[in-house]
């Protein structure tokens, strides 16, 4: 990290480092001997079934683009989906700012050994959210409204990193238009653990997955974590029609 970096470009604008790979190789062989016969899916390895109908999913490196450019927003993310395609474990890891994440189904959330919550203050005008993009803000149908009423929206670069903010009430809620399954899994559990809320765009449960698994190796999923009291009118402000460009799982 902050040295010079070789990367590829996966596309003009997603890029992927040896580190990425590294970690990856590191993950899969150490998780699928805790677990054996699970299976594992990972960003930049794809999918290998398992046969006792858990399956890792795994981003490696959260967040890629600020680790290439020396930026400290970045982290690892493992999640685990059960037979059901719920997520039950997920822990994230960001080493740069020495802060670890974790949570089981009802068994509660954690930072560093300690529980964490969602905020469910009321939203005032500098109430933070996460976008992935500011540019992605304005394809928001409901980005006026909300630019007026509530001022301080922020891409950091890291779906992990805003699950974090979001799970220990520092950010008030994170939506995307489109991120993969790698990315929100470990998310989900540590967000709703924490007292949160999950769902697509459109305010419905992501999980239990509505597709057969390989359709999520490169599939889009609508994103929106916040808390349950706020989140469902803030997610209301930004798509006031639901989700643009047609709804997810159809």
């Amino acid at each position: 990290f902050e040295q010079d970096i070789d990367i590829d470009l996966k596309t003009p604008d997603d890029v992927v480092t040896e580190a990425d790979h590294a970690a990856e190789r590191f993950l899969k062989e150490k998780l699928l001997t805790l677990f054996p016969g699970s299976g594992f899916h990972g960003e930049e390895s794809g999918q290998d079934l398992g046969s006792n109908g858990y399956t890792w999913v795994v981003d490696p490196l959260d967040g890629t683009h600020n680790y290439s450019e020396g930026i400290p927003l970045w982290g690892c993310s493992v999640g685990l989906l059960d037979s059901e395609m719920k997520p039950v474990l997920g822990v994230l890891d960001f080493p740069t700012v020495k802060k670890t994440q974790w949570a089981e189904v009802g068994g509660g959330a954690f930072l560093d050994g300690k529980p964490i919550h969602v905020s469910t203050a009321p939203l005032i005008p500098t109430s933070v959210i996460g976008v992935q993009s500011k540019i992605r803000l304005k394809k928001f149908p409901g980005h006026v409204e909300y630019a007026s009423r509530y001022h301080s929206a922020r891409s950091l670069g890291s779906i992990a990193y805003h699950g974090y903010l979001v799970s220990t009430g520092r950010m008030r809620g994170s939506a995307d238009l489109k991120v993969k399954l790698h990315d929100i899994v470990a998310v989900t559990v540590i967000v709703q653990e924490a007292g949160g809320w999950v769902s697509d765009l459109d305010g419905r449960p992501i999980f239990p997955l509505q597709r057969e698994f390989p359709y999520y190796v490169d599939a889009p999923v609508p994103f929106f974590a916040g808390d349950p009291v706020t989140g469902p009118d803030l997610l209301k402000a930004l798509f006031p029609d639901g989700t643009p460009d047609g709804t997810f799982g159809e």
